[in-house]
């Protein structure tokens, strides 16, 4: 007796268009932050991970990073920021799966 699990990745340019993926679109709130919606929607809550991506150049700070602090079925909240803590618009892959 398994569970159908499903799969949304993206890669979300810094400008809020989308460079490659399925099941998501993106909203682009300004200043580092994003609205994922997954379509369909999970049927519950599903597991998220991501980084940044394409920064172009290998100065790019090791701690740059990408969080979602806010996840549900139907869409999470990604925010990137640059190595001082600051919100920061920048380009982010991601995946998310759970259930279908």
């Amino acid at each position: 007796m398994g569970t159908e699990t499903m799969t949304v990745w993206g890669v979300v340019n810094k400008d809020g268009s989308i460079g490659n993926g399925k099941g998501f679109s993106i909203t682009h709130q300004g200043g580092g932050e994003y609205i994922i919606s997954f379509s369909p929607s999970f049927s519950g809550m599903p597991a998220i991970s991501g980084s940044q991506v394409n920064y172009g150049s290998q100065n790019e700070d090791t701690r740059d990073g990408v969080v979602f602090p806010f996840l549900n079925a139907g869409s999470a909240t990604a925010l990137t920021g640059d190595s001082g803590g600051s919100k920061t618009d920048r380009s982010f892959a991601f995946i998310a799966i759970g259930p279908a």
